[in-house]
């Protein structure tokens, strides 16, 4: 039977029916559904997830649920292998990759890698509304980070610092000395902390948003296996691209200055890219070769933050502008980056540009076909229940 506290703590009680037989054999339970719930109508929704209750030895997650909104999954056959990478990026959320159960993991001797009191739980961060980490988990790091007009601030991110995350790390990047693997810093409570970094891994599963080509790395299944509750098959994992042995300077410092080494050595500044998205649309391929891909640099409607002004000059746009102009994606630092896009016609989806799925090849030709880049976001929200019963609610959303 469940154990549930008031907000405030002070009072814990039995809650719902008296305990069941379980579920033999099973080392975790998913509980799956398909319906419209007010949730769904929230910021298009398209799936929540949450790890539901953790076992009481080694506080690993043993139930979960996931809930699909109706309305928002397609049926569209470009749309499968997006939809199907929703699911397994939620079902992870539940398995072990959250911010509130970080201070949970545990080293492979079964040992927690945070201090836990008498009780045999951590401290509680009442401001995050979730139970601390200690510095064995994620450590608070400073960054030297460039920005317009030859200014530099300092950026303070969070690095997840487990042994097998910072060693599939340091070589994806080839970068010896650093830390470990970023956590994101933008997209408010839910998304912050939950997910990779979105500048650093752009299409690794695991990232806030779902932007192309989704893949499962070897850095999730690291994170996974620190966690202490899983073992990884790592010739399951999928090859990603993004940053691939790009060094140091890429993971250390800011896209601007990144493409401004780029540019100085006469090298592309792959993967971002510094066009800005206008009509009639200047086309590229995606970093793998199997998409056709627009630069999603553009202007906004007021200043970015002075943190993620990267531009000290661009083609046609006057210099009282250029603090205004950023990547499309807020949550990859504003950094520009080419992204496969859609048609549309008279607003209905018509096909996108990725070129292996055989829906997308050119049919008709439309002369008023919209395009659009796609962005689905992931945001989560944390409620502590009680001491192995946790509401850890994943979202994600299309926008």
């Amino acid at each position: 039977q469940c154990k549930v506290c008031s907000e405030s703590g002070k009072t814990c009680g039995p809650l719902g029916p008296p305990d069941g037989p379980g579920v033999e054999g099973s080392d975790f339970v998913l509980y799956v559904s398909g319906i419209t719930t007010e949730r769904c109508g929230q910021e298009n929704i398209v799936a929540y997830a949450a790890y539901c209750q953790l076992e009481a030895e080694l506080d690993r997650p043993i139930a979960g649920y996931a809930n699909l909104c109706p309305a928002m999954i397609s049926s569209q056959p470009q749309e499968f292998e997006g939809m199907l990478s929703t699911v397994k990026h939620e079902i992870i959320h539940a398995l072990g990759f959250s911010a509130g159960l970080f201070a949970f993991y545990h080293d492979d001797e079964g040992k927690p890698l945070t201090p836990r009191f008498a009780s045999g739980l951590p401290a509680f961060n009442e401001s995050l509304g979730l139970y601390q980490w200690s510095e064995a988990v994620i450590r608070r790091v400073s960054r030297l980070w460039d920005i317009r007009g030859g200014l530099m601030v300092r950026n303070q991110v969070h690095v997840l610092v487990t042994p097998r995350v910072v060693e599939e790390a340091r070589r994806h990047f080839n970068c010896p000395i650093l830390e470990g693997m970023e956590l994101e810093n933008q997209g408010g409570t839910g998304t912050e902390l939950n997910h990779w970094e979105k500048r650093l891994l752009e299409n690794e599963a695991m990232t806030g948003s779902h932007t192309q080509n989704r893949v499962f790395s070897r850095l999730t299944l690291a994170i996974m296996e620190d966690s202490g509750w899983y073992r990884a098959n790592y010739s399951l994992a999928q090859r990603l691209d993004w940053g691939r042995g790009l060094g140091c300077d890429f993971v250390m410092k800011s896209c601007k200055f990144w493409m401004e080494r780029q540019r100085q050595r006469r090298h592309s500044v792959t993967p971002y890219c510094d066009t800005v998205r206008a009509s009639p649309l200047q086309l590229t391929c995606r970093q793998d070769q199997l998409a056709v891909a627009v630069c999603n640099l553009q202007k906004y409607s007021e200043e970015l933050p002075l943190e993620y002004q990267y531009f000290e000059r661009i083609p046609d746009v006057s210099s009282d502008q250029l603090s205004m102009f950023g990547g499309a994606v807020e949550i990859a630092d504003f950094c520009p980056f080419s992204q496969e896009f859609s048609w549309h016609l008279s607003g209905e989806y018509q096909r996108n540009s990725y070129c292996r799925v055989s829906e997308n090849q050119p049919g008709d030709t439309h002369t008023h076909t919209e395009t659009h880049t796609h962005t689905h976001t992931h945001s989560h929200t944390h409620t502590h229940r009680d001491t192995h019963t946790h509401t850890d609610t994943h979202t994600e959303t299309h926008k």
